[in-house]
């Protein structure tokens, strides 16, 4: 007998939950270190940086790690995967840049509404075309139900910030590069995921994922420079809270790397957003308490039903095809 797919899916998508309880921080992080590293590409550089020093130690220390290394040797020669999967770090960049940019601008609420719509619609089409490890997934009513109800949430809990982020000059732009970031991360999330497979590693592919991140955030800073954009480098030595990010930024990828294999893109997407909004929701009442609102209560309890309803499956059938075989 089928084991139910609830029991199945229940500690993945807590492990899920978890790691994007702690991105809220991370933005956070980012977003405040932009203004005292002398811009985005900064901040989001230094957190590349350190989360590419962690894991070439770990490289150098973990057994499994060193054979990674070894196979993707093999990998590439013998194209297992495209070779353009290593551009899924440039999209790890994005991701770091538009935290920056946005957060600031547009609040962590909004941040996060902008992310789970685009994430959300990016992730069912990767469902349906079998992109990530796992394969295709049923696009079932029940999980569009689900993803529905998270978008539903996520609104709710950032109702009121639109006003305040009406203020804000940078607004439309930046919630168009928060939206972007959305949409590409589910991609970013399948493409580490099928590398790590392929090279037995997630470990290894952690790291090269950082390697072209720092990389392409490099370049990105050099022509940034010469545009007379943003300088290039640092213009302060950073504080000790800033490298927090880099830690913070691997155990998010590590997670995708881990779990798009065992729960698809649509799940594991939100998995991570439930987490991120229930860690904004923590983040508010420890920080500034007074400004936490029903509704961000309520949005946040409708996330967690989202997540209950789109990982129900009772008897392990798909539910897509609600008519008996004949």
């Amino acid at each position: 007998m089928a084991r139910p797919e609830p029991q199945a899916h229940a500690v993945p998508l807590a492990l899920a939950a978890s790691a994007g309880m702690l991105m809220p921080l991370q933005a956070l992080i980012t977003s405040e270190g932009a203004g005292f590293l002398g811009g985005y590409l900064s901040a989001a550089l230094l957190s590349a940086l350190t989360s590419l020093a962690c894991l070439l130690v770990a490289s150098v220390a973990i057994p499994g790690a060193r054979a990674g290394w070894r196979q993707f040797g093999s990998v590439w020669r013998d194209r297992t995967i495209p070779r353009w999967f290593l551009l899924a770090g440039l999209v790890g960049s994005y991701y770091m840049v538009a935290q920056a940019m946005s957060v600031g601008s547009i609040g962590l609420a909004l941040f996060a509404v902008a992310v789970v719509g685009a994430r959300t619609l990016s992730s069912i089409v990767i469902d349906m075309i079998g992109f990530s490890p796992a394969g295709k997934q049923p696009v079932t009513r029940i999980r569009l139900l689900g993803a529905g109800l998270l978008v539903i949430g996520a609104v709710i809990a950032a109702w009121g910030t639109g006003a305040q982020a009406a203020e804000s000059p940078q607004a439309l732009i930046a919630l168009a590069v928060a939206a972007g970031a959305g949409l590409l991360v589910s991609f970013q999330q399948s493409m580490n995921g099928r590398a790590g497979k392929a090279y037995g590693s997630t470990t290894t592919a952690t790291a090269i994922n950082y390697l072209a991140a720092a990389a392409g955030l490099l370049v990105a800073m050099a022509l940034a420079a010469v545009l007379r954009i943003e300088s290039f480098g640092f213009s302060h030595a950073p504080l000790w809270w800033m490298y927090f990010a880099g830690p913070l930024g691997i155990l998010f990828v590590v997670t995708g790397v881990t779990l798009v294999p065992r729960l698809g893109a649509l799940l594991l997407g939100m998995g991570l957003v439930t987490g991120q909004l229930v860690g904004s929701l923590v983040m508010d009442l420890v920080i500034s308490p007074e400004v936490v609102g029903g509704n961000e209560i309520v949005g946040t309890l409708v996330t967690l039903l989202a997540v209950l309803v789109a990982s129900w499956q009772p008897n392990g059938r798909p539910r897509w095809k609600a008519r008996k075989a004949s």
